[in-house]
């Protein structure tokens, strides 16, 4: 199954077209940091929010009336912690780190919609399902150890330490064949409910293991870290992309759902940040440039990346699949510390800037103040069928006209930092 046109090396093909000196002259240090002031903003509303309901909502839905909609209060997203002390060495705040402290504490302390340690110890350490379904997911839970990891360091507190090998224990029982995890389970369903299939982003298995292996020095971690790349390595399409579903027992992609989710793209990017910080991997870098030059064939044409792309969508796809994603920001600029490909560079910039140019500067009004605001799709006009109940954010309504997620909000909040890193920005 051929994914695209574009070629594995695409990056090379457009260096021309890379602008990266331009879009830098548009940042200078006064700008970044209010952007991370805007966003530490947003944070902090959607947490506060939730107190009581969960640690921290998870999106934003914004009314043409003006009033807004906070949804999913159970997030679960281990990027959170870094996210607050990343804020609180920025902006010398250091109240954020005990918002960091909280988080993490909220996800240990509920067992229920938290992190599960019910009757069934094979499943523990799977995190509950953000759309609040009843289910547990690795999905989520595999992106905590490196954050828990960061929380210990900062706290001294050996839970946020201990937890890592219970959720690591449960990703090595759940490896299949293939190298892919699949642990997904559910009082009502058990193990089923996993399916037999599993998105690009559960690749990200590689980057736990990797992080546990530099934890616990444990070698079955380093095996389970060795199929998971094989894993990824196979799965990679020839022009550097991804599908967006895999078979989870063969590792191939599933019939009839080829589809390729840029938006999970940035799950991959940084599952191998954390994976090559932690082993040095440089088979890494080679699947990372040759996504990155995936992104630049599709950046360079369309001068954005699409939510999704392919000729037969799931329904939750169809809604928002035009819509431009800018958490890739964050990996092509971690790919350009590595290599200097000035391509990467210009993306990542660019990606930058279009997510600020969208980020909303309105101080009086909290849980608007800071959101990066992705607007609806004007074709839209009816529901789409086959979306489920527990997916509301992407439910039709005449009323909407703009969201705001977490995910988007935490990576620029990374990218951000990058920026700042960078040499030429110093003004």
């Amino acid at each position: 199954m051929s994914s695209s046109a574009f070629s594995p090396n695409a990056a090379g093909r457009f260096a021309l077209l890379a602008t990266s000196a331009k879009s830098l002259a548009l940042i200078d240090r006064q700008r970044l940091l209010g952007s991370l002031q805007g966003v530490a903003s947003w944070l902090e509303t959607a947490t506060d929010t939730a107190r009581g309901l969960g640690v921290g909502h998870r999106v934003a839905v914004y009314l043409s009336d003006g009033r807004m909609n906070w949804m999913y209060p159970h997030g679960n997203s281990g990027e959170v912690i870094s996210a607050w002390i990343e804020l609180g060495e920025i902006l010398e705040r250091p109240e954020y780190q005990a918002r960091a402290l909280d988080y993490g504490a909220g996800l240990l302390d509920d067992p229920v919609t938290g992190l599960y340690r019910g009757e069934v110890r094979e499943a523990h350490g799977l995190a509950w399902y953000w759309t609040d379904s009843g289910s547990y997911t690795c999905g989520y839970s595999m992106r905590m150890p490196v954050h828990f990891l960061r929380l210990y360091e900062k706290s001294g507190e050996t839970r946020f330490l201990d937890i890592c090998d219970v959720i690591g224990r449960t990703m090595l029982h759940r490896q299949t064949a293939s190298g892919l995890v699949d642990a997904s389970w559910s009082p009502r369903r058990g193990w089923q409910e996993g399916g037999t299939r599993v998105g690009c982003r559960y690749a990200y298995s590689l980057a736990t293991f990797a992080t546990l292996f530099k934890i616990t020095g444990d070698a079955a971690y380093r095996q389970a870290y060795e199929r998971a790349v094989e894993a990824l390595l196979a799965m990679q399409n020839e022009d550097g992309s991804f599908y967006q579903h895999y078979e989870v027992a063969t590792g191939e992609p599933s019939p009839n759902e080829c589809s390729i989710k840029p938006f999970f793209f940035s799950y991959l990017f940084n599952a191998m940040m954390e994976a090559y910080e932690a082993m040095g991997d440089a088979r890494l870098l080679g699947v990372a440039e040759r996504l990155g030059g995936y992104l630049a064939g599709l950046y360079y044409y369309r001068r954005s990346i699409p939510y999704c792309l392919g000729e037969t969508l799931l329904p939750t796809d169809r809604v928002e699949a035009d819509t431009a994603v800018h958490d890739l920001a964050n990996g092509l600029l971690w790919l350009y510390s590595l290599n200097g490909n000035a391509v990467f560079l210009d993306l990542g910039v660019q990606l930058w800037i279009d997510a600020w140019l969208s980020q909303a500067e309105m101080p009086e009004k909290p849980g608007w103040h800071g959101a990066i605001l992705h607007g609806v799709n004007p074709a839209l006009c009816v529901p789409v069928e086959g979306v489920p109940e527990d997916r509301e954010h992407l439910q039709y309504d005449s009323t909407r006209i703009a969201k705001c997620t977490l995910w988007m909000i935490v990576n620029h909040l990374f990218a951000t930092r990058r920026l700042l890193d960078l040499k030429p920005v110093t003004k």
